[in-house]
């Protein structure tokens, strides 16, 4: 598995620190799921942080959202919680009869009674919070996305390839495994992800393919999935060149970051590919369009109403191998990606990457694709994002 940052000390994700001001008391606690947070909102939760809280205590609780400092606060011998995110202009009040009661008003309203205003906290959390699942890292949902958009249009297409022998029959299927880990502001996370694909030749250099990729990833102990359906069509216009409009689908969820959407994008990707000799080079240019769809997940409804505009673009280069160095025809090959966002405001708007891989040569359908392939990726970019990522795939 690939790893980085050994560096960064692990940080909570959600984090309370409370006053009790009668007292002047000072408390705090962290924990990785936000129903932990909301449950420290209450008034054992609130004591077995500072031990002279009381029903009738005047009292005020930062709360640390993946990284959006929030507010709640009693008055002295009031029931009514005010809650208020700075940042984003939200104060409000929740009366009830008891503390009790007015906790659990701003848990339901937590969980999606809120609508508008939540709906502005979660573009937010993708704003400054370094591991949001739907949108702003490139282990997010949109990161995914695009990077599979990019793929599909940049995989294994070259020219005037005599290496390695043809493979049979008109149609094939990918599997593979993909271990990657990101760091930025502080926290990490693990992504690890199960591509599937299968791909059928059209004729005439025109390829379908249908992908279905699934993935599973943690972020300091929290534990979220993600899962996606896209189709791609490969479309050939002159020799070594090629466009790939996509459609894609996908979801994510963690009940534990308190997190979820359904993903919608289109896509259109450029690839030029050409010989000199016996090197082998490549452009691939792409243009994406993603947006996020309201989704209820367990007992959150939650819409991040995001809109994105992705480019990526990269170059690579390559050429064969000693066939003895992996018992059959093979070559390796060297790539850069640069990724940048527009639209709504995301924690990470750029980054790049830097890999190189080893692989099998085949002949499909006239194509020479990579058959079996095992590359390492290094990822860095805003808010000193650092990343590796390694990954095997195979086509039969």
């Amino acid at each position: 598995m690939a790893t980085c940052c050994t560096g960064v000390q692990a940080k909570d994700l959600f984090e309370l620190d409370a006053l009790v001001r009668e007292s002047g008391q000072q408390g705090k606690a962290g924990f990785s799921a936000i129903g932990d947070l909301l449950d420290a909102v209450s008034a054992s939760g609130l004591q077995g942080v500072v031990s002279t809280y009381t029903e009738t205590s005047a009292a005020v609780a930062t709360l640390y959202i993946r990284g959006l400092p929030a507010q709640v606060e009693y008055a002295s011998g009031s029931p009514t919680l005010n809650f208020r995110v700075p940042s984003l202009g939200i104060n409000l009040t929740f009366a009830g009869g008891t503390r009790s009661a007015s906790e659990d008003q701003f848990e339901t309203w937590m969980k999606g009674e809120g609508a508008d205003l939540l709906t502005r906290m979660l573009k937010e959390l993708a704003h400054v919070s370094p591991v949001d699942p739907v949108a702003g890292n490139p282990g997010s949902l949109m990161g995914q996305m695009g990077a599979a958009d990019f793929s599909t249009a940049a995989d294994s297409v070259f020219v005037d390839d005599t290496t390695g022998s043809s493979m049979a029959g008109n149609n094939y299927a990918l599997v593979g495994l993909e271990f990657g880990r990101y760091s930025a502001g502080g926290f990490s996370q693990n992504v690890t992800k199960l591509p599937l694909g299968w791909t059928w030749n059209l004729g005439n250099g025109y390829h379908f393919k249908l992908e279905a990729p699934l993935t599973y990833t943690t972020v300091e102990g929290a534990k979220g999935g993600s899962a996606a359906l896209g189709g791609a069509l490969r479309v050939p216009v002159l020799k070594g060149w090629v466009l790939t409009p996509a459609l894609r689908v996908g979801a994510t969820g963690s009940s534990d970051l308190g997190a979820a959407a359904v993903m919608y994008s289109a896509s259109l990707s450029s690839r030029y590919a050409f010989a000199l000799g016996d090197w082998q080079f490549g452009i691939t240019d792409m243009v994406g369009l993603y947006r996020t769809q309201s989704l209820k997940y367990g007992d959150y409804e939650i819409d991040y109403d995001l809109s994105n505009t992705m480019l990526r673009n990269g170059i690579d280069v390559g050429s064969s191998l000693p066939s003895s160095l992996l018992g059959r025809p093979a070559a390796w090959r060297a790539w850069i990606i640069d990724t940048r966002y527009s639209g709504d405001a995301l924690y990470i708007e750029k980054y790049q990457e830097f890999g190189i891989a080893a692989s099998t040569r085949v002949n499909f359908a006239g194509v020479t694709i990579e058959q079996s392939s095992l590359g390492i990726t290094y990822t860095h970019g805003d808010h000193d994002l650092k990343g590796f990522r390694l990954n095997f795939g195979y086509k039969f």
